[in-house]
């Protein structure tokens, strides 16, 4: 089951993939969290057709996992976080050139797989139940801290059966992920009852057809922000700058919104 995971996860970061082999092409090196994987697709695809003879080589992980091998040395063109902790941690480390923008936005949600019944598993209370098994990301990854920050807010939001429910929720997590794809995988291949990723996740390809969403009340959930930044290292300032600029167009944005991400206000 362990080689079935992986090969899942592979899959899931193989459909962002949008590498070129040909010898002396121009490339692009993007860091991108893993749940903008399909989005960025699209978007390279966009851009290599904008411009001929340049590919777009996409690094898909973790946001903070990104960040720690730009940190070590790592060349890349432009970082696309999922949350400003990873961002600010790559600015206090001289990794930027350039203020970063607010490009995406995002919400959780909470999947279950079709094969779990709807009267055992069909609120966010059930998550605290005996015997759920509930997977998540890690906290330092950001769909683990904006897990959490969801989950806190869940207890606070005043119902009787809310007593202690945020330890009770995380006395269930059987299994802490590297990255929001990895928390997609166990749900689909049904080794957790419940796991908690991005609305976007909820709704890809290979995912959105064998799981259902219980329904996170409005005033619980939580708004993920994704910024995007130059790096000072980049090889391609020149092709960063006009991929930061395909993103924030009318064309970006609406290929993000094709995905399921929001778009800031100021967009």
């Amino acid at each position: 089951m362990i080689l079935g995971v992986a090969t899942l996860l592979g899959f899931f970061v193989a459909c962002g993939s949008n590498s070129s082999d040909e010898v002396g092409a121009r490339k692009l090196s993007v860091f991108a969290a893993v749940s903008l994987s399909e989005a960025f697709a699209d978007i390279s695809k966009e851009f290599e057709r904008d411009n001929p003879g340049i590919s777009v080589e996409l690094q898909l992980a973790g946001s903070q996992r990104l960040r720690t091998q730009l940190e070590h040395g790592a060349q890349g063109d432009l970082f696309a976080s999922a949350d400003w902790k990873q961002m600010d941690l790559a600015k206090s480390a001289g990794m930027l050139n350039g203020k970063p923008v607010i490009f995406a936005t995002n919400r959780l949600a909470v999947i279950v797989p079709n094969s779990r019944p709807a009267e055992i598993l069909n609120t966010m209370e059930d998550l605290g139940n005996p015997g759920v098994k509930l997977a998540m990301a890690l906290a330092e990854v950001p769909a683990g801290g904006y897990t959490r920050q969801m989950i806190a807010k869940l207890e606070n939001a005043g119902t009787s059966r809310n007593d202690q429910l945020s330890s009770r929720i995380m006395a269930n997590v059987v299994t802490l992920e590297s990255s929001v794809k990895g928390v997609a995988a166990k749900v689909v291949l049904g080794e957790v009852d419940a796991g908690v990723v991005y609305f976007t996740d909820a709704s890809a390809a290979g995912v959105g057809e064998r799981v259902r969403t219980i329904p996170i009340p409005e005033e619980v959930n939580v708004v993920a922000t994704f910024p995007l930044a130059p790096l000072h290292e980049a090889g391609e300032p020149d092709l960063a700058a006009d991929f930061i600029d395909l993103v924030l167009s009318p064309t970006g944005r609406r290929l993000l919104k094709s995905h399921g991400f929001g778009l800031p206000s100021s967009q």
